[in-house]
């Protein structure tokens, strides 16, 4: 019997040792399969090698000290990770359990111990430390959930974005960081992507402690356990909200104009496109209005391209103190404004424009003196294209010139 436990312990990954306690531990039993390191187990039980040879010192300083402190105590066992020496004199890791047998008198006599090589497990545990600490250390934004969407972890860069504790966050909802720009929509569609183990990337708003909103470039990714279900979701974001402003700073740009700092022409097209599209959709009152410099060549022939230059930009901004924030409001090309007016009826659109052209003749321009403007008004009529609605205007303003100037007339 005992030989058929010494042949299952030889096939096997557990190397069992019993030695004295004495100086350098001199080695009584051995079993074979400790040549799994190199070294025939005879070089031991001759005392030609002994543990203090192929253990690295500093390990065995420290476990001969704990063996000591151990057999001074009422301790039975104690287990401690060393680095091991193989005969090709490269380390591998070991973890080795030692047992105290006592005499009569309660003092320790021999070590009984086995040796199982946990280099895979050391190694495995070292590439964790080291993703840890890179997860820890990036910039990117990190954040995981289990598979009912509960924070299981959120690394330092959310932490320092966000303003939160790791307290604050762990066991919420990520939902905690939406802002109220997030469309609800997209987190539908987000959680139909990942719920069916596919990747999910999106651009969202998400909100600070504090109530400022970041934007974040994030991709979302589920983890499958061995059985293929899904265990995780992985979050890694990047803020970009700076780029996202760089990006809208550049757009205005394209889409101002230069002199006035209105809306331009473009600009003006694509909003009253995007409204038709909405009202033919949901139908509400909508109207334009064209204004004109009255006799601005005359402006400019008789003060220079300065001064009319001046007149315009002012223009503008009485212009654009004057209406509703709701209104939408640019320079159409050279003297003329285009005003998109929303919600009120044709009547109101009429009042509207009487505040404005009084607005601008009762200002006296730098060395202009007075300046009267010109109004065409129109609604617009559902489903009717824009360069219909627009040359409505046109004509509606047109009548105006007509009919002496420094007045409204609706089309």
């Amino acid at each position: 019997m005992n030989q058929k436990i010494l042949n299952l312990i030889n096939d096997s990954e557990t190397i069992v040792f019993y030695c004295k306690y004495a100086p350098n531990w001199p080695v009584l039993f051995l079993t074979e399969n400790f040549n799994y390191f190199g070294y025939s187990p005879s070089l031991l039980l001759a005392q030609q090698i002994s543990y203090p040879d192929i253990i690295h010192p500093q390990d065995f300083s420290e476990l001969e000290a704990q063996v000591t402190d151990a057999a001074m105590s009422d301790m039975a066992f104690l287990s401690k990770w060393v680095r091991l020496k193989k005969a090709d004199e490269t380390y591998v890791w070991v973890d080795i359990r030692i047992t105290f047998e006592r005499d009569t008198s309660g003092q320790v006599s021999h070590l009984l111990g086995k040796i199982v090589d946990v280099t895979r497990t050391v190694e495995a545990e070292e590439k964790l430390q080291l993703f840890a600490q890179v997860i820890h250390q990036t910039a990117d934004l990190i954040k995981i959930t289990d598979k009912a969407g509960k924070l299981i972890f959120v690394n330092q860069a959310l932490l320092d974005k966000t303003g939160y504790t790791e307290a604050e966050l762990l066991g919420k909802n990520p939902a905690i960081l939406k802002s109220e720009q997030r469309d609800s929509n997209i987190i539908a569609e987000m959680w139909q992507t990942i719920s069916a183990g596919k990747i999910y990337r999106h651009r969202l708003v998400n909100r600070c402690k504090d109530g400022t909103t970041y934007c974040e470039e994030m991709t979302i990714s589920p983890i499958f356990n061995r059985d293929g279900e899904i265990e995780y979701y992985v979050s890694t974001g990047k803020d970009v909200t700076d780029q996202v402003k760089l990006q809208q700073t550049l757009n205005d740009l394209a889409m101002k104009d230069p002199l006035t700092n209105l809306w331009n022409r473009r600009y003006m097209t694509e909003a009253i496109e995007t409204e038709i599209k909405i009202l033919d959709r949901e139908p509400s009152e909508f109207g334009v209005m064209m204004l004109d410099v009255d006799r601005f060549k005359a402006i400019n022939d008789q003060f220079g391209h300065d001064v009319g230059d001046d007149c315009l930009i002012c223009v503008a901004k009485l212009l654009s103190k004057t209406i509703r924030s709701t209104d939408i409001i640019g320079r159409w090309g050279g003297e003329e404004f285009l005003l998109l007016v929303r919600g009120v009826d044709a009547i109101g659109m009429a009042r509207l424009a009487e505040k404005l052209r009084t607005k601008v003749r009762g200002y006296e321009f730098s060395k202009v003196g007075q300046v009267s403007m010109s109004i065409g008004i129109t609604a617009y009529v559902q489903h009717e294209p824009v360069n219909a609605l627009l040359k409505r205007a046109d004509e509606a303003l047109y009548l105006a010139k007509n009919n002496g100037r420094d007045r409204v007339e609706l089309m």
